[in-house]
C-alpha cells in the first residue's frame, strides 16, 4: 500500500495557512476580525444604560437619538429586549454592570408586567408599571418576546428565579396558545385578555417562538420536549410559509386564520421575515439534521438574494406587497432598509455559509455588515438607527427607541457576528462570560451558545475568577459546579471542523490540527488532529499516513515524542503530560508535504 508521510512536531516556526479560501473574500473588518464586534456591542449597551429609570425601575420605551427618554411609558417589550441586550453585552465583555442591571430590570418586569389575575404578560405599561389597558388582547408575539430576556439571563447565570418565570411563561404559551388539533398544529396568534378566546396563526406566532426561547431552552438542557416543538415549528414553516411562495409575486403569506388558511386582507411580506425563517430552519437542521430543513432554508434565503436584496449598496430591502411584488415605500421617495432585517441577512448568511460553503452567503453577510456599520450605526451618540434609505440616508426619523425598537437586535447583531464570524469563518476561539451564584446542591450547565453540529464545538478552557477551573467536560461542553460554589466564569470555545455540503458521505476533507485543550494547562492537555479521506488541495484520495507528533520548547529543543506510527483517515486525540517540564510556552506543527501549521500552548504550574 502506498504511504504518505505526515510529521506533527511542536516548536516555534513560521507556517502558512492551509485552509481552503472561499471564492469571496470579505472586506468588512468585522468579518476579518470578528472580535471587533465586542466593542460595537459594548457601545450599544452603553447607550441603553442611560435609558433606565434608576429611581423607579424599568427602561423607558421612547428614546431619541441622544439616548434621552422622550416619553414616560415602559412597555414590556422594551424591558425584555433591553434585558437581553444587557446580558449579551455582559457575556461578551465580562462587565458586571450589565448583568446587574439586567437583574434589576427583570425584577421590575416580574413585578409589573405579569397579569396575576388572568396569567400572561401585559404589553403597554405606564411610568409606574401599571398596565395601560389591562383588557387588551394578548398576542403570541408579546408572550414569546417576554421570555427573550429571561431566557438569556438564565443562560448566563443559572438563576433559579429566572428559570421559574421562564417556565411560568412557557407553560402559559403551551397551555393557552398551542393548537393541539392534529391537522392545525401551531401557536395561535392572539388570545383575549382572560384567555377565553384564541384565534389566528401567523409568522410571528410561529418563528418568534424559536428565536426568543425555544432554541435556547433546547441548547441549555437538550430536553426532547423542546426538540419536538422545534421540529414541529420547522414543519409549520415549510408546510405553510414556504408552501405559499409559488403563488406569490415575492415573499410568503405571513398571516393565517386558525386553520392555516391565508389571510388575504394582509398582503405585506417582509424580507427580514423570509431571511429569519431560513435562519431558523438552518439552525434547527444543525441540531436535528434533516435535508428538508437546509433545502428550504436555502430556498428562502436565495429568494431574498434574487428578489429583495440591494446588490449595489448591500443589504436586504424592507417590505413588499406579496401579491403585486411592489415595494412598499411608506411615503418615502427612496427605498428603505430596517436595522433588524440587516441582522437577518448577516446571521442567515454566515450560518448557511458554514453549512454549504457557498461563497455568496458569505458575500451577503459581508456586504450587509459593511452597509450596517457604515450607515445604521451612530458612531457619535451610539446605538443604531431603525431605518435608512437605500443609500444610507435619513428615512423617517432618527429616534432609537420605540414600541418596536430597543437594544435587542443591535446587540444580537454584534453577539452573533462575533460568534459566527469567529467559529464559522475565521475559525478562531471565542470566549463568553457567565456568572453563577452558589446553591445548596450541585449543578451541571450545558454550555452550547449557538446551534452547531454537536461534534464541531469543544470547550478548550474555563477560568473561574481568573483561575483555571477543571471541573468540565470539553467535548460534552458540560460544566459541573459543586454545592455552595459560585464564581465569574470565562469559557473559551473552539470550532473543530466545519461541514461541507458537497461531501454527502461525511468524508474528512483536509488535515486539521486543533488547539490543545485545556490551554493553559497543568500538567496534562489533549491535542486533536485529523487525517483526511481526500485532500482538498490536490483533490486526491488520501492513503494511510505516518504521523509523528513531537513537543519542543521555545528554543527548539525536543522534549517529547507523542506519536510515531501509521494512521488511517480519521480524528485522533493524544494526551500530553508535562509534569516533568517547567512552566512556559511550547509549540506544535503539522507538516505534510507542503502542508505546515504551528500552534502554541502554555504550561502554567
Amino acid at each position: 500500500m502506498k504511504k504518505s508521510y505526515l510529521v506533527v512536531s511542536i516548536f516555534y516556526i513560521s507556517f502558512f495557512s492551509n485552509s481552503i479560501q472561499a471564492q469571496y473574500s470579505p472586506t468588512s473588518p468585522y468579518l476579518q476580525n470578528p472580535s471587533l464586534a465586542i466593542g460595537y456591542t459594548d457601545s450599544c449597551a452603553q447607550f441603553w444604560l442611560q435609558t433606565y429609570d434608576y429611581a423607579s425601575g424599568g427602561f423607558f420605551t421612547k428614546i431619541n437619538k441622544f439616548g434621552t427618554p422622550i416619553g414616560t411609558n415602559k412597555h414590556m417589550l422594551t424591558q425584555t429586549r433591553n434585558i437581553y441586550a444587557m446580558v449579551r453585552a455582559y457575556m461578551l465583555t465580562g462587565d458586571t454592570t450589565y448583568i446587574n442591571l439586567a437583574e434589576q430590570a427583570l425584577n421590575w418586569m416580574y413585578e409589573h408586567a405579569w397579569d396575576n389575575i388572568n396569567d400572561g404578560w401585559f404589553q403597554e405599561l405606564d411610568i409606574s408599571g401599571n398596565p395601560i389597558n389591562p383588557v387588551a388582547d394578548k398576542t403570541a408575539f408579546y408572550q414569546h418576546y417576554a421570555l427573550l430576556g429571561i431566557t438569556a439571563f438564565y443562560e448566563a447565570t443559572g438563576d433559579t428565579t429566572a428559570w421559574n418565570w421562564l417556565m411560568r411563561g412557557y407553560n402559559h404559551l403551551e397551555n393557552i396558545y398551542w393548537d393541539t388539533r392534529s391537522a392545525y398544529l401551531g401557536y395561535y396568534d392572539k388570545a383575549s385578555f382572560n384567555n377565553q378566546n384564541i384565534w389566528d396563526k401567523s409568522f410571528n406566532a410561529t418563528v418568534d417562538a424559536i428565536t426568543t426561547h425555544l432554541l435556547y431552552l433546547y441548547l441549555m438542557n437538550e430536553d426532547i420536549v423542546y426538540q419536538s416543538r422545534l421540529e414541529e415549528l420547522a414543519t409549520e414553516i415549510i408546510n405553510h410559509m414556504v408552501a405559499s411562495m409559488p403563488q406569490q409575486a415575492i415573499g410568503f403569506v405571513e398571516r393565517y386564520d386558525s386553520d392555516w388558511n391565508w389571510d388575504n386582507s394582509e398582503t405585506m411580506t417582509i424580507m427580514g421575515h423570509v431571511l429569519k425563517a431560513g435562519w431558523c430552519l438552518a439552525r434547527i437542521h444543525y441540531l436535528f439534521p434533516d435535508p428538508s430543513y437546509v433545502n428550504n432554508a436555502e430556498l428562502l434565503i436565495t429568494h431574498v438574494w434574487d428578489n429583495g436584496y440591494d446588490h449595489e449598496y448591500g443589504g436586504p430591502y424592507k417590505d413588499f406587497n406579496r401579491v403585486t411584488g411592489e415595494m412598499l415605500m411608506w411615503g418615502l421617495p427612496d427605498t428603505a432598509k430596517a436595522w433588524w432585517q440587516m441582522e437577518q441577512a448577516i446571521t442567515a448568511g454566515l450560518q448557511m455559509y458554514d453549512i454549504t460553503k457557498e461563497s455568496w452567503y458569505l458575500q451577503m453577510a459581508d456586504e450587509t455588515i459593511n452597509f450596517y456599520m457604515n450607515y445604521f450605526v451612530d458612531h457619535i451618540y451610539g446605538e443604531v438607527y431603525a431605518d435608512r434609505t437605500r443609500y444610507g440616508g435619513l428615512a423617517w426619523n432618527e429616534e432609537k427607541g420605540g414600541d418596536g425598537k430597543a437594544g435587542y437586535h443591535s446587540t444580537e447583531t454584534g453577539y452573533y457576528t462575533y460568534l459566527y464570524g469567529s467559529l464559522f469563518y475565521t475559525k478562531q476561539p471565542v470566549t463568553l462570560h457567565y456568572n453563577f451564584e452558589p446553591l445548596a446542591y450541585s449543578r451541571e450547565f450545558f454550555l452550547t451558545p449557538i446551534a452547531i453540529n454537536d461534534s464541531n464545538l469543544i470547550v478548550t478552557q474555563v477560568l473561574r475568577n481568573g483561575q483555571q477551573y477543571s471541573n468540565f467536560d470539553p467535548n460534552e461542553r458540560v460544566l459541573t459546579l459543586p454545592a455552595g460554589e459560585s464564581g465569574h466564569f470565562e469559557v473559551t470555545y473552539e470550532s473543530i471542523v466545519s461541514q461541507l455540503a458537497s461531501n454527502q458521505e461525511n468524508n474528512l476533507n483536509d488535515y486539521v490540527l486543533n488547539q490543545n485543550y485545556p490551554n493553559p494547562f497543568n500538567p496534562t492537555t489533549k491535542i486533536r488532529y485529523s487525517i483526511p479521506t481526500v485532500t482538498l488541495r490536490l483533490r486526491q484520495a488520501q492513503s494511510d499516513t505516518r504521523v509523528l507528533l513531537k513537543v519542543y520548547d521555545v528554543l527548539g529543543n525536543e522534549v517529547a515524542t507523542l506519536v510515531d506510527e501509521i494512521k488511517s483517515s480519521g480524528n485522533y486525540e493524544v494526551e500530553f503530560n508535562a509534569s516533568s517540564l517547567a512552566s512556559g510556552i511550547y509549540f506544535y506543527t503539522l507538516n505534510a508535504g507542503n502542508y505546515v501549521e504551528t500552534k502554541k500552548m502554555v504550561l502554567m504550574k
